[in-house]
């Protein structure tokens, strides 16, 4: 690709100030959920236009999301039963974890709060490690009585153990519907859906691979460079006032003809490489409503159940294993023969040192990568086109909107970085090279706080803000065997004993709510039925013949 001479000026007459046409550049997942969001926000006079190219491919490999999906989604006016059956979609309580605090563990990282609190001033997970001191034994551990695991005071944990789903009812205050779901689906479906949505909404696909990139100087980036039009292999010049960059790894413009620097985060999270094998579903085995990732002595894998095939995958380092070491260990795990030979990517965790430059912002991967452990790409896009909504700029490309685009960007990504590194920081393993280092590494600043203080008495040091609040945190640390050395100090307002017989009550009747419910693969099968008759009576019936 060459970056072409400047072109003119922008204009600086203030009529012509706003934003008359959008570039998105790159589809897959990214490039459509950008031209479907703003096709639905933005006014019908200002033109989105979308250029891909069939030829190059997209990695398309994310098929597990997080609940604030669901907003999205309804964002969008997606009917989630049309949505579902078009994506081979399954329902998501959490993600289970095998082997990471120490082999042979399990635990889920539900979606939603506890079952209920006990009070309001001291949250359960206090009370829960207040009632452990009536059961521990002489090693300071469970002597084996019936005092629930901490997941068990969750309902999404009891609906995931028996592979039980439907969707929480209204009264959310209700032990019952103390939990909210997001979605495995097909990435590539799930594009194809939304291009759908955007092209009925006015957008322009336009079909190329892009060649040059023309600069031109105006009020945009610090420099003043900012992009005026790119240059397809026909010679087409497609020209916008605001380029959204979802090229994926090339970040062809914002990497490419802006220059902006990477933020290199391997010494954290050292993976580097991941193999992607498609399975057959096992119509045997249940259909559950949550991903795994299960470590193995090298980086992890993931599991996740789709309607017509199991997506499958490792996440590993080439630091630590060779790409035939890691297809063994993969092809070793499968629980079906796989459909296609396990597809290799590579990459480099970490993100652009600024997501918005002059006049072009970066979604998904052309801002930066984080593995897909907690399920958080097609969040991070999401995330970033609401924040551009809210702060959508004049053709002047106004600093001060970029500079909080970018600052609340930079803390997002930190936030979910930081949530990913503890899973790795705090593993109890020491059987392979990998686990040790992951152990004994130096960790980022912001999060050994929120680890001191956890350790202290159990508080969580993280803001409103931060994406994972305390169910998830606290899935992670006590999962992973990581418990507070002390009880918060009002926690001693009751004895152990009251305390253990409250939190044996909450794991019962989480119990039995769950065991109402549907089972998961009957759910989704009546879901998608659902649609299919729904479709029948919309469609035009013809004309009688005579």
């Amino acid at each position: 690709m060459t970056v072409l001479a400047p072109a003119e000026r922008l204009p600086a007459d203030p009529r012509e100030e706003r934003v008359r046409r959008v570039l998105v550049v790159g589809g897959g997942s990214a490039g459509w959920m950008a031209a479907a969001a703003l096709a639905t926000a933005l006014s019908r006079e200002i033109a989105v236009v979308l250029v891909e190219s069939e030829a190059l491919g997209t990695v398309g490999v994310g098929e597990a999301t997080i609940p604030p999906i669901q907003q999205f989604n309804r964002f969008l006016k997606l009917d989630e039963r049309r949505f579902l059956s078009e994506t081979q979609g399954t329902f998501k309580l959490g993600i289970e974890f095998h082997h990471w605090g120490q082999v042979g563990d399990a635990y889920l990282h539900q979606f939603g709060g506890v079952g209920r609190e006990i009070d309001t001033l001291v949250k359960l997970h206090h009370w829960w490690l207040a009632g452990r001191l009536t059961d521990r034994g002489a090693d300071g551990g469970s002597d084996g009585g019936d005092y629930p695991e901490w997941q068990d005071l969750h309902m999404a944990r009891g609906l995931a153990r028996e592979n039980r789903f439907a969707p929480p009812g209204p009264a959310r205050r209700e032990l019952a519907n103390r939990y909210t779901y997001a979605y495995h689906f097909d990435a590539q479906l799930y594009a194809r859906h939304l291009r759908a949505a955007a092209e009925a909404r006015g957008v322009r696909r336009v079909e190329g691979r892009i060649v040059g990139v023309e600069r031109a100087t105006g009020s945009g980036g610090e420099s003043g460079d900012v992009v005026a039009a790119v240059v397809l292999a026909d010679g087409e010049r497609l020209a916008a006032d605001l380029f959204l960059d979802c090229s994926g790894f090339r970040s062809l413009l914002l990497g490419g003809a802006l220059g902006e620097p990477f933020d290199d985060w391997s010494r954290w999270i050292p993976n580097d490489r991941a193999l992607a094998a498609p399975t057959a579903r096992d119509p045997g085995a249940p259909l559950t409503p949550y991903t795994k990732g299960i470590a193995h002595a090298v980086g992890w894998q993931w599991r996740i159940p789709l309607q017509h095939r199991t997506g499958n995958g490792h996440v590993f380092a080439s630091a630590f294993s060779s790409e035939a070491e890691a297809e063994q260990r993969l092809l070793g795990c499968l629980a079906t023969a796989p459909l296609a030979e396990p597809r290799l990517i590579r990459f480099t965790t970490g993100r652009r040192s600024r997501a918005s430059v002059g006049n072009v912002v970066a979604i998904g991967l052309a801002a930066g990568f984080l593995e897909p452990l907690e399920s958080t790409s097609l969040h991070l896009v999401q995330s970033a086109l609401e924040r551009l909504i809210a702060l959508f700029p004049s053709r002047r490309m106004d600093a001060p909107l970029r500079d909080r685009f970018n600052e609340r960007t930079r803390a997002e990504w930190e936030d979910v970085r930081d949530f990913i590194i503890a899973h790795y920081k705090l593993t109890q393993r020491r059987d392979s090279e990998f686990w040790r280092y992951t152990a004994h590494m130096e960790v980022p600043d912001s999060l050994a706080a929120i680890l001191e203080l956890w350790r202290a008495r159990g508080v969580l040091g993280v803001d409103g803000g931060h994406l994972f609040q305390l169910a998830s945190w606290a899935s992670v640390l006590i999962g992973q065997r990581f418990l507070p050395e002390g009880v918060h100090a009002l926690a001693d307002r009751a004895g152990p004993d009251f305390a253990a017989a409250q939190v044996r009550a909450i794991a019962a009747e989480v119990r039995a709510a769950a065991a109402g419910a549907p089972e998961h693969a009957v759910f989704v099968a009546g879901y998608r039925a659902a649609h299919e008759r729904a479709a029948a009576v919309a469609q035009p019936r013809g004309r009688a013949i005579r």
